[in-house]
């Protein structure tokens, strides 16, 4: 599967594509605000990247679509978006997006325009109700990526993460179905 934005490719993951993802997951920048830890070994880091491939074939109830993201203009790796389902009633489903973006793609506008292509690609593909997107309290600019996308402050988690020793708030942010149909109908 894949899809495009404006200035973007997302595309599931191949197997060629662990020095890309690896990039990502190694990367102490990248990584210092997520709620997964740094993977720093080889046998972690491959049995994930084993996990997202087997993933991206299965057919029948996915929870979940990892692609890596590539500009258009020039194919270039800058990073690694995903969305996780919730297990979904009659009434809808709701989804969780995440992202993460090299550094030498940052204050570009490229992680705002992933967080929207995922509202705007699995919105109507999915049927969903609602995605959300969560972040540590103390990033800023990713709370800016989802406020940008549309998404509203939804709560705050007190002491919900534990990483570098210490505990950290983390922030929900979330925009239903209709609140998105709405930004697009004007």
């Amino acid at each position: 599967m894949e899809f495009q934005s404006r200035r973007l490719l997302f595309r599931e993951f191949e197997p060629g594509d662990y020095a890309n993802f690896s990039s990502v997951f190694s990367n102490e920048l990248v990584m210092r605000y997520a709620h997964m830890d740094l993977i720093t070994k080889e046998a972690a880091m491959r049995s994930y990247f084993d996990k997202v491939l087997q993933n991206n074939v299965a057919e029948k109830d996915r929870m979940a679509y990892e692609f890596a993201v590539f500009t258009i203009t020039e194919p270039c790796f800058i990073g690694f978006a995903d969305i996780d389902l919730e297990v979904g009633n009659p009434l809808g489903t709701e989804g969780n997006i995440g992202y993460f973006l090299l550094p030498d793609f940052w204050g570009k506008g490229y992680a705002t325009e992933m967080a929207s292509a995922l509202l705007d690609f699995f919105f109507p593909r999915l049927r969903l109700q609602k995605i959300t997107a969560w972040c540590n309290a103390e990033n800023h600019a990713s709370e800016r990526v989802m406020q940008k996308a549309g998404m509203k402050k939804e709560g705050e988690l007190h002491n919900a993460r534990f990483k570098h020793g210490r505990w950290y708030n983390e922030l929900q942010y979330g925009i239903s179905y209709q609140t998105w149909l709405q930004r697009h109908k004007s």
